[in-house]
């Protein structure tokens, strides 16, 4: 069975923030909380749009606004154009895309603890 469109959405989002919410969570005393989240998730027990309104009534936020996250991806760097393609969601489960940074590090699930799939354009 698929996944609810909104657990897609979800997911994206809480990939593309989790490399700063794992940052505030270190610094705010709430890495517990977030590393279980990510075991339920990793495991299946938890549907990722269960854990993200789970995380958004916590910290007293919405993770999501409007189906992007609230944390927005930081600006790429240089002046060059990105290569072709992007990168994908590797297991299939979300809708996640990421663009090439010329000279950057392959994007990373931080979900699922992969990396992104190179898909090229």
């Amino acid at each position: 069975m698929a996944d609810p469109p909104d657990d897609g959405r979800a997911l994206a989002a809480l990939c593309e923030s989790l490399p700063r919410l794992v940052r505030m969570a270190g610094s705010e005393g709430w890495s517990a909380e977030l590393d279980e989240a990510r075991r339920a998730l990793r495991g299946g027990e938890r549907r990722p749009q269960e854990i993200v309104d789970d995380l958004s009534r916590m910290l007293g936020l919405d993770v999501l606004a409007r189906g992007k996250p609230v944390v927005p991806a930081l600006p790429t760097a240089g002046d060059l154009p990105p290569p072709p393609g992007g990168y994908r969601c590797p297991l299939g489960r979300c809708r996640r895309e990421a663009r090439p940074e010329p000279g950057g590090a392959i994007p990373a699930c931080d979900v699922y603890e992969l990396p992104l799939e190179y898909a090229p354009g």
